[in-house]
């Protein structure tokens, strides 16, 4: 039997919760659990659970109390009356309190820092929340604050322990976090400061000593200690002993690894945190899923999960549940915990999701390779080599988000790899694949969620705080006499348990409606009323505290839920779970798309062909050149995006640091290609150094760009969505430069060679073909092979139109450079909208005049995800709820 005071008094007997009665008779029992083994006198006992509101038939009521916890706790526990008062004889390390403090113990005398950072983990994942959660007595609220403070000191020398052994890179942004609210602690500040000296960020340390000094000056009048101050003048000398030693080349990328894995999920984690989270747990399937079942039914929490996949020989598992039970949650926590007691040497738990990958075509490390690098682009090179050396854990979420037919193809390929794996899929659509394929991992523990037993629902719900009890404990009293009702069918799920607690949380609404059965008759009616009321409740307006982070926007419910609705239905008719910003395009019709981009490129070439014919003059042949362009470049942007390229973004960021050198190595070669090709066209020499200039700036420009190399800024959708605007306007500039100048030479300057010359049928068809080839070049680059079709036929009819007849008879350098300005940036436009960036503002404009998304899409999708209606996952969202994005899918949209 297990006893837990830390989060809401607990009992287990085998994994099973022990019914020991309300809080008052939880108050008994956390008194003598906490002095277990020690005699408490009846008065002490009284004025603990009661203290001034001790009623007149007190000790006959603590006699019933006890009489109950006697039978609910069987022989496992003994309450025996001693000394004038009541004992609970019983094993200590039963109970969590005090195989905490044992634990401390144990990592405070450890010999090396491996070992007691292995025993900090295993006393810290002992707490689940408040102490004593829905608990309110004096005696008891003294004892929280001194429990609180021993967690605070342990998590404390925790940290000391992860500085000592290089880990401080994962400290700063945690460190920092918990500073800001305690600003006063000369303790945390020492840490603070070290984390940022050992990170390479003295100034930043320095300046947080301080900020430390004028709080503590400010608030108490006081000057740091000697502690905090003798670690300032180290940090302010530059100590080198402060820094630990820099580990080997694949060690560092695994630890770079795990600070940016660390830092993406621990802030995704923290709402899952929260006081009192919902108790989930698991058992040991008994499916005919698992090669060898164990003989004992190992079921427990997410703490003993970790150890269960931890100790097992081939640290392989399979977590199986229902749908809405609270899979992905799983995924997410064990990640964190993974990464929380992970030693040096242990591989680097990466949670992905499986829709993205085909086992038909790729190896599963081929395919971890290339998520790593797309994910973490900071590791460069190492990705590949930490998947060969086994250095990652693949935590692989949703094996039934792939298509049907790769079920048990994915299966299969994964029972063939050595290396450390967690995969999580939906037990209905596990069972069939094992079934249909006949395959199954050979290697791996199965483990299934269990239904959510109503005391966890419960001690949830109840937790919200009084005016939540007060409105759920009727309706919970209800469920535990009839276990029978929809209501208690739905309370089974983590889901439904979750979107009560939140849709309910006004004291205006009234949980007890669910118990209606001719309102909702079946379990089915009931989730559905509470996945409809979830987005209404989510986008209710709260005024923000003066000292919020973050503030969220004011939008309308009914706005909002139209949104989500829309990129719900997207997701299923795409056969995907990711919002991706860079797929919206797919979100436009053909037809849309067609009118969008090929209009607006026949009217900018078409201005150009007009400028190059001699608009505004009086010639008769600017017509046919604006007509020609605007056709030939209109049909060209219609064509390709009737196609809907598919760009995925480009993750650089600028450097000009230790560039310059590359830089005017390409800018000397591109410049030799200008003047080249000016000589060639026989241009005065001014002009032909201009053109050299205008190359050689265009080739030389792209060696700024470089992959990311900084580890402290994970990624996410703004920051992926940040790089790939670099890299489309660098690219749109590239082609701006390489081609107005030229171009407006080409139109304005008349050659050495052709200024008067009589313009044959040959001319024309040389020039055209060699505006079809280069079209057909850039097409290729840009759009695959239909920009080599469309932009080969629109540049073999400008190039034909050079040597028509205008071109003898230019009109100067004016024209010249307005033909070449709106020529080059006209390129330049067409090249941004080859990238991803380009067809997200495209995309974005037009659904937003649709009213189908906002103007401020990641705007919106950022907010939705602080209201916990998405999920970050790298760089894309999700709905944090399957449920709710079916539910929401199967809701009318209009047509894009």
């Amino acid at each position: 039997m297990e006893f837990r005071l830390l989060g809401g008094v607990e009992v287990t007997a085998s994994g099973e919760p022990v019914d020991v009665g309300h809080a008052r008779q939880r108050c008994v029992l956390a008194v003598l659990l906490i002095e277990a083994n020690n005699p408490v006198p009846t008065d002490v006992l009284l004025d603990r659970v009661w203290d001034e509101g001790l009623p007149h038939s007190a000790r006959g009521t603590l006699q019933s109390y006890l009489t109950r916890l006697r039978r609910a706790l069987g022989t496992n526990a003994e309450i025996v009356r001693r000394s004038g008062g009541y004992a609970l004889v019983v094993d200590e390390q039963a109970i969590d309190m005090h195989r905490f403090r044992a634990l401390l113990a144990q990592a405070r005398a450890a010999g090396d820092d491996e070992t007691a950072l292995d025993l900090f983990d295993q006393a810290l994942e002992l707490w689940r929340g408040e102490p004593f959660a829905g608990l309110d007595t004096p005696w008891i609220n003294s004892v929280r604050e001194s429990y609180e403070h021993e967690r605070r000191t342990a998590e404390l020398d925790r940290t000391d322990v992860l500085l000592r052994t290089g880990r401080h890179s994962e400290l700063v942004a945690p460190l920092l976090s918990e500073a800001r609210k305690q600003p006063l602690d000369e303790r945390l500040a020492g840490q603070v400061m070290l984390a940022l000296f050992q990170s390479g960020r003295q100034a930043d340390a320095l300046n947080h000593f301080r900020q430390t000094r004028q709080h503590l000056a400010d608030e108490l009048g006081t000057d740091p200690g000697p502690a905090l101050q003798a670690l300032h003048q180290r940090i302010l000398t530059g100590d080198p002993t402060l820094v630990p030693s820099q580990p080997p080349a694949p060690d560092r990328a695994a630890r770079e690894l795990d600070d940016m894995v660390h830092r993406q999920w621990t802030k995704e984690a923290g709402s899952l945190r929260r006081p009192n989270p919902l108790s989930v747990r698991w058992s040991i399937t008994g499916r005919p899923v698992a090669a060898n079942q164990p003989v004992s039914s190992a079921r427990g929490d997410l703490a003993r999960l970790v150890r269960t996949f931890q100790e097992a020989p081939s640290r392989q598992m399979v977590v199986l549940g229902e749908p809405g039970a609270g899979k992905t949650v799983l995924a997410l926590l064990l990640t964190v915990a993974l990464l929380e007691r992970a030693r040096p040497s242990d591989p680097v738990p990466v949670l992905l999701t499986a829709s993205s990958w085909d086992p038909r075509t790729e190896h599963v490390h081929s395919w971890l390779a290339k998520r790593l690098a797309e994910e973490y682009p900071a590791l460069g090179g190492e990705a590949g080599r930490l998947v060969s050396e086994g250095r990652i854990t693949l935590i692989l979420d949703g094996l039934d988000e792939m298509p049907e037919a790769l079920h048990a193809a994915a299966i299969e390929a994964l029972d063939h790899i050595t290396g450390e794996l967690v995969l999580t899929c939906r037990t209905t659509e596990y069972e069939a694949a094992v079934a249909s394929g006949g395959v199954l991992l050979t290697k791996a523990t199965v483990v299934e969620i269990e239904p959510v037993q109503l005391a966890d629902a419960t001690a949830f719900l109840l937790s919200a705080g009084p005016p939540a009890r007060k409105r759920w404990q009727p309706v919970l009293d209800r469920l535990q006499r009839e276990p029978g009702l929809p209501l208690a069918q739905a309370m089974a799920s983590p889901l439904m348990v979750t979107l009560a607690r939140t849709v309910y949380t006004a004291t205006t609404t009234d949980p007890a409606e669910l118990l209606d059965e001719t309102k909702f008759p079946t379990r089915a009616a009931i989730e559905g009323r509470l996945l409809e009321a979830f987005i209404p409740t989510a986008y209710t307006s709260h005024p923000a505290p003066p000292d919020a982070a973050t503030v969220l926007r004011q939008y309308p419910a009914d706005q909002a839920h139209n949104w989500l609705r829309f990129l719900a239905r997207q997701l299923d008719r795409s056969g995907t779970h990711d919002i991706a910003w860079w797929d919206l395009l797919h979100a436009v019709s053909r037809p849309a798309r067609v009118l969008l981009v090929g209009l607006a490129s026949a009217v900018v070439f078409g201005l150009a062909g007009g400028i190059a014919g001699g608009l505004g003059s009086n010639r008769p042949e600017w017509p046919l050149y604006a007509g020609s362009y605007a056709i030939a470049f209109g049909l060209a942007g219609g064509l390709v995006f009737w196609a809907a390229p598919r760009a995925r973004p480009v993750r650089v960021e600028l450097r000009f640091g230790g560039s310059w050198p590359r830089f005017l190595a390409r800018f000397a070669a591109g410049a030799v290609i200008g003047v080249a090709l000016g000589l060639g066209m026989g241009l005065p020499k001014p002009i032909v150094a201009g053109v050299g200039v205008a190359v050689g700036l265009a080739v030389g420009i792209r060696v700024w760009l470089g992959t990311p190399a900084e580890v402290d800024e994970v990624s996410s959708p703004r920051v992926v969505l940040r790089q790939d605007r670099i890299a489309a306007l660098v690219l749109g500039l590239t082609f701006a430069l390489a081609l107005t100048f030229p171009g407006g030479v080409a139109v304005g300057v008349p050659t050495l060679e052709t200024a008067g010359h009589t313009v044959g049928t040959i001319d024309i068809v040389i020039s055209a073909l060699g505006g079809a080839l280069a079209g057909a070049a850039i097409g290729a680059v840009w759009f695959g092979w239909i920009g080599v079709l469309a932009y080969g036929l629109a540049s073999g009819v400008a190039g034909g139109l050079i040597f028509g007849p205008v071109y003898p008879n230019v009109s100067g350098v004016g024209v010249g450079i307005a033909f070449g300005t709106v020529f080059g940036l006209s390129v330049a436009c067409l090249s941004v909208l080859s990238r991803a960036w380009g067809t997200f503002v495209i995309s974005r404009m037009w659904l937003a005049l649709r009213g189908h998304l906002p103007w401020q899409l990641i705007r919106f999708l950022e907010d939705a995800h602080q209201r916990g209606v998405l999920r970050q996952n790298g760089g894309v969202y999700q709905f944090r709820h399957a449920r709710l994005r079916d539910h929401l899918a199967r809701g009318q949209s209009g047509s894009s």
